[in-house]
């Protein structure tokens, strides 16, 4: 029901033990019969099964040389290089490593772990190559930026499938040479330039950010799968083009479950959580039945909003429909709930993940922090630290603004001197929150110093912060000493070329921050001589529940 907490305490844990496959196959079980069963594992994307049952299998002697390319792709797909080197090994003493399937798969794993010295190492010992082995090589290349090699090898084949036409474009273009890329795809003969390779250069353009060009190449297109639909969709959310995103959308005859995960996913990464809500509604009176993709997504929408209720339903929903707790649903579940305030249904939730990453570990943090429970946020960042998860720059960020909020000076400047040993630059938000911290107790002079010493020009909420803190604390002289750094900022921003009068909102945010009212007005009022205007803000109103 809405409004009610979620009886998830004992079914989440149950779920989460349970989410495991468990491979029970006999080592008795004929050759075939195991061999069916890999093939279906990784078909199902569970390639750790699938390499269970091989191991648990080969005790009985012998070699299946299908099963093998199976294990090999498993072994793929999960950068497991080392367990394939072992097979390899395993290959060479079973006599089977001059079958080209065999040969072919161990360049492919080996390239997609990126180990490209092994990998050429096997491709230039195959005693016989197919299309499918230079293919597996190029892939290789592409894969680690190698660009050149796999130009040369491509220029060398005799024959070239539609793939090898298609990698080539791909590979170009995840290495952001989109120049390339095009080229490649203008000389695919006719006979090969199918609808995956229109797809793949719209694919390589949006992921390259210019929609502009994918949308020249979408429309030219005579046929269309769903997947192209879907990644203009994605493009233009990333792209901030909602309009457009929900344009494309609406001019589709036939819609998946994909698309509409690219619709509610694309609304959610841009705060549009009553039209996440929506969306999802629509979704499911047309009949599609949501999976982890959709509800992670609707759980970020409630966790933004703090639309506690309404994450509690989706909560049980996701329960009742006995939807697979994966990392990212389980995230979701920790996000939601911290955000929305029922710190102890995230920390329950969370006690109860057996693998927590990092993204976990910030969401429960962060959600300490910002409802102002700072011990506690810096108590799981000491757990966080003796834990095998690495904390990341959001991980900081969330600690420094409890150690600010809280007023802990000497465990902001201890967190904040932590980052370079794990490797992590402070950006300006960083900056910002120590600052804020050192001018919350009075510490002016040291605040002013990191200010002066940051390797970035200070933004609005840096300086905004240290000038409220010189009013609070009556100091004038250190507040003309600010004032002096924000004249900088502003001679900064209207020298540049590309000045939009955006530094016109920054410098009247940061008179407002420490109550210089007449200093603010001034600048708006030169603000709206240029003729510029600032975006009204909004605000949510949830009218319906789901």
């Amino acid at each position: 029901m809405i409004g009610q907490t979620p009886k998830h305490c004992k079914r989440s844990k149950q779920m989460i033990g349970n989410q495991n496959y468990r491979a029970q196959r006999s080592t008795g079980n004929p050759p075939s019969s195991w061999c069916n069963s890999i093939r279906s594992l990784i078909s199902q994307k569970q390639p750790k099964e699938a390499i269970l049952i091989y191991t648990r299998n080969r005790r009985n002697g012998g070699t299946v040389i299908g099963a093998i390319p199976l294990v090999l792709k498993a072994c793929a797909s999960l950068s497991m290089v080392g367990f394939g080197k072992a097979l390899h090994s395993e290959i060479l003493k079973s006599g089977v490593g001059r079958d080209v399937m065999v040969g072919t798969s161990l360049v492919d794993m080996y390239g997609k772990c990126r180990d490209i010295v092994s990998s050429r190492k096997v491709f230039d010992l195959m005693p016989e190559r197919n299309v499918v082995s230079w293919n597996a090589m190029i892939g290789g290349y592409m894969r680690i930026g190698n660009t050149r090699l796999a130009s040369i090898l491509f220029e060398s084949m005799s024959v070239k499938s539609s793939i090898t036409w298609n990698e080539m474009i791909d590979g170009y273009a995840r290495n952001g040479d989109m120049t390339m890329a095009r080229r490649i795809f203008d000389s695919v003969p006719v006979g090969l330039k199918n609808v995956v390779a229109w797809t793949v250069l719209v694919d390589g353009y949006v992921s390259n950010g210019d929609m502009d060009a994918a949308g020249e190449v979408f429309e030219r297109m005579t046929e269309r799968n769903l997947y192209v639909w879907s990644v203009m969709i994605t493009g233009y959310f990333k792209k901030g083009d909602t309009v457009k995103a929900r344009g494309i959308f609406d001019g589709m005859g036939s819609r998946n479950l994909v698309i509409w995960n690219s619709l509610i996913s694309g609304y959610a990464q841009n705060g549009m959580c009553e039209e996440v809500l929506d969306a999802f509604s629509r979704m499911r009176g047309e009949g599609f039945e949501p999976d982890e993709v959709t509800y992670t997504s609707v759980l970020s929408a409630c966790a933004q909003s703090g639309m506690l209720d309404i994450g509690k339903e989706i909560h049980q929903i996701i329960l009742e429909k006995r939807i697979e707790m994966n990392e990212f649903v389980l995230n979701g579940l920790v996000d939601m709930y911290a955000k929305c305030g029922d710190l102890r249904n995230a920390r329950l939730i969370f006690e109860g993940i057996s693998l927590q990453n990092s993204a976990t570990w910030n969401c429960l943090i962060t959600g300490f922090a910002i409802h102002g429970q700072c011990t506690e946020a810096i108590e799981f960042f000491r757990r966080m630290e003796v834990s095998s998860v690495k904390p990341d720059s959001i991980t900081f960020l969330s600690v420094l603004s409890a150690c600010a909020h809280g007023g802990f000076v000497e465990e902001g400047l201890g967190t904040f001197s932590k980052m370079e040993k794990y490797g992590l630059k402070p950006n300006v938000k960083h900056y910002g929150c120590l600052v804020d911290l050192l001018g919350r107790k009075g510490k002016l002079q040291d605040a002013y110093n990191l200010v002066k010493g940051m390797p970035m020009m200070p933004n609005d909420v840096v300086l905004g912060a240290l000038l409220g803190a010189c009013r609070i604390h009556s100091d004038a002289i250190m507040t003309d000493c600010v004032l002096e750094l924000v004249r900088k900022m502003n001679s900064y921003y209207s020298s540049r070329d590309d000045d939009d009068d955006g530094h016109y909102v920054l410098l009247s945010n940061i008179y407002a921050a420490s109550e210089k009212w007449e200093m603010a007005r001034g600048v708006r009022v030169k603000f709206s001589a240029n003729g510029s205007k600032k975006p009204p803000g909004c605000s949510l109103l949830v009218l319906e529940r789901i």
